[in-house]
């Protein structure tokens, strides 16, 4: 299920962070924890996942925020908006709700210093999963793994458009992804699964002088922060409706509960 919010801008002018992923992030799971605080616990500090297993996802995305006037100036957004407005989707019923019941709780979004308030959530229908499909990015799509570098030191290697491992493990995130949301292995034969990026739009991004690979950087001037890698292409995929749904509802690729790997379809 994917909802759209919109928010009502409270200031005239409001200035914000250029990335703003690891803040909306941090304001879903404080909105979760004014309907429960013990969901909001739960879901942060270990998530969905089969009893035994090391990895367990979080299982939502979401999109950039849509700014309908804004200036970028020093790595800063500059907002003029009076409404701004982004998606997110889960497949789990009981994080939307209590999404929803914390926004209505509380009437307010936080976004680093700024304060937007609830204006409009609006269920948003979903398309007809088939087996072949193309998406346009939300939000970045990144994709990593961990490679060994010397002496057992182990770093984060993350995947360009051109990796030829980039649809094995996308099909891999899938089908994992899958299994922790239903508590069951993947029973359809993947053989004839593809992933592709639209090549005519590199192409046509590279005469311009611009590159579909992004630096984010999360949690900037903290402890916490870090650069993530990402892609901002579209893509074609040929699979089960049941993983595109996955993909579709829980995000594609990596990091998704940050922001990465919403898609819209492409008509």
């Amino acid at each position: 299920m994917r909802i759209k919010i919109v928010l009502k801008q409270r200031r005239k002018v409001e200035e914000l962070p250029i990335n703003t992923g690891y803040l909306i992030a941090s304001s879903i799971y404080h909105t979760l924890s004014l309907a429960s605080e013990s969901y909001a616990t739960d879901l942060h500090e270990i998530g969905y996942g089969k009893q035994g297993e090391r990895r367990h996802f979080k299982h939502f995305t979401f999109s950039n925020i849509q700014f309908p006037k804004k200036e970028i100036h020093k790595e800063k957004i500059i907002s003029y908006s009076n409404y701004i407005f982004f998606m997110i989707s889960s497949p789990k019923e009981e994080f939307l709700q209590n999404l929803v019941m914390g926004l209505f709780q509380d009437g307010l979004f936080r976004i680093a210093q700024s304060y937007f308030e609830k204006e409009l959530i609006e269920t948003l229908p979903e398309p007809i999963f088939e087996n072949k499909m193309s998406f346009s990015m939300m939000s970045p799509l990144t994709l990593s793994i961990s490679e060994n570098v010397e002496n057992g030191v182990r770093r984060k290697h993350y995947l360009r458009a051109h990796d030829e491992r980039f649809p094995i493990l996308i099909r891999q995130n899938l089908m994992a992804k899958y299994e922790s949301l239903t508590g069951e292995n993947f029973g359809f034969d993947e053989a004839d699964f593809q992933f592709e990026f639209d090549q005519a739009y590199i192409q046509k991004q590279e005469k311009k002088g611009r590159s579909i690979e992004k630096l984010i950087t999360i949690a900037a001037g903290s402890e916490k922060q870090t650069r993530i890698k990402a892609l901002e292409c579209p893509f074609t995929i040929t699979a089960h409706p049941e993983l595109i749904k996955i993909g579709y509802e829980c995000g594609f690729g990596d990091s998704n509960s940050m922001g990465f790997g919403m898609v819209k379809e492409m008509k």
